[in-house]
């Protein structure tokens, strides 16, 4: 790994912009590949990040698609949800191109006789050798990232603006729709800057509370709901401390009883629609921790403990730029901890169970 993950979501500002200016060539082979097919759904497969990418990208799919987008791990494909699937467009996904699991559900699904395609970061990748409709995402430049953190945004990016543009070609998408959405869609790329920006001044406005919580708890709904999955993975690999993902509202029915002093709790707050729920739910939070922290686009909310991200877009966008949260905090704190959650322990465990191939 050259580059740590504070580097890469430095980086991943540009690369999304240059993905929303060459779209067309970089959607154009999934898009042609829906297009032969009047499917009835979309099954995104993943582990990982990739997962939370598919969940991250699901609510614009069905939006601008006006179709069915089913969010599956690979084991849960090949084992148990492989059945009943003859129309659906099976995509399955990993970063690296080189996930067992995801060359395991290609195989299954083209056992099942299946329309299935693959998709990669990395050009020629192990996948390649597995898979008849390979599809790449556009981002890579030639470097590996191993905390996906230069590719999740523009992983989503690619997933929505496939969606958006074959939704317009399609007529479900109205040229004015399609104008004002594709407007909205370069105003949160042209303000990843300013995001990531606003998260290292939060991060070094709170950073004493963060060193010292020995618990996370993240909370998301709808197209947010993906992120809370990304904020437990990458709190857990770099970090060390144990984060949980929630439905905001499942909080309250259990595991708002284990919040504790030392316990950090992170709200999502990115749809006017749960708006005042999601607030409420914040400053609710404050009777069993002061460490309580509310992502919001909401202009009329500000504090120490709030991040905000002022920018007026559709709701299925905002993961783009929330994620950025959860993945600098916690590279930050390792790099300011001088700490690596990876340890001789977990390295003989990855050993004992391989999850990547070389070919």
């Amino acid at each position: 790994m050259s580059k740590w993950m504070t580097d890469c979501i430095d980086e991943s500002a540009g690369v999304c912009k240059k993905m929303l200016k060459d779209r067309d060539s970089i959607i154009a082979k999934l898009k042609e590949l829906y297009l032969k097919k009047k499917y009835k759904k979309i099954i995104l497969v993943g582990s990982g990040s990739s997962y939370n990418i598919a969940m991250s990208s699901k609510y614009a799919m069905e939006k601008f698609l006006n179709v069915k987008v089913e969010t599956l791990t690979p084991i849960a494909f090949v084992n148990y949800d492989y059945k009943h699937q003859e129309e659906s467009l099976i995509i399955c996904m990993s970063q690296s191109g080189r996930s067992t699991n995801t060359i395991a559900a290609i195989k299954k699904a083209q056992e099942c006789g299946y329309d299935v395609a693959g998709i990669s970061m990395v050009p020629n990748s192990p996948l390649n050798h597995h898979c008849e409709n390979v599809l790449e995402y556009g981002s890579f430049n030639g470097e590996l990232d191993c905390f996906v953190c230069r590719y999740f945004s523009s992983s989503v990016l690619y997933f929505t603006l496939f969606a958006l543009e074959t939704g317009h070609e399609l007529g479900l998408v109205k040229q004015e729709d399609y104008k004002e959405k594709m407007k909205e869609l370069k105003a949160v790329v042209d303000y990843l800057p300013t995001a990531i920006a606003s998260a290292k001044e939060f991060y070094e406005e709170n950073k004493e509370a963060f060193f010292s919580m020995k618990r996370g708890m993240a909370l998301g709904i709808g197209p947010t709901f993906g992120l809370t999955n990304e904020a437990c993975l990458k709190m857990s690999e770099t970090t060390g401390i144990p984060t949980n993902g929630y439905e905001i509202e499942e909080y309250l029915h259990g595991p708002i009883y284990e919040v504790k002093k030392d316990t950090a709790v992170f709200v999502l707050d990115g749809d006017p629609l749960i708006h005042d729920r999601t607030v409420g739910i914040y400053n609710a939070s404050f009777e069993v921790t002061d460490r309580v922290y509310l992502i919001t686009y909401s202009r009329d909310l500000a504090g120490k403990n709030i991040l905000n991200f002022p920018i007026d877009c559709d709701p299925v966008f905002r993961p783009l730029i929330y994620v950025i949260f959860f993945q600098y905090v916690p590279g930050k704190m390792c790099e300011d901890l001088g700490i690596r959650a990876i340890t001789i322990y977990n390295y003989r465990a990855s050993q004992m169970v391989v999850t990547k191939t070389d070919f």
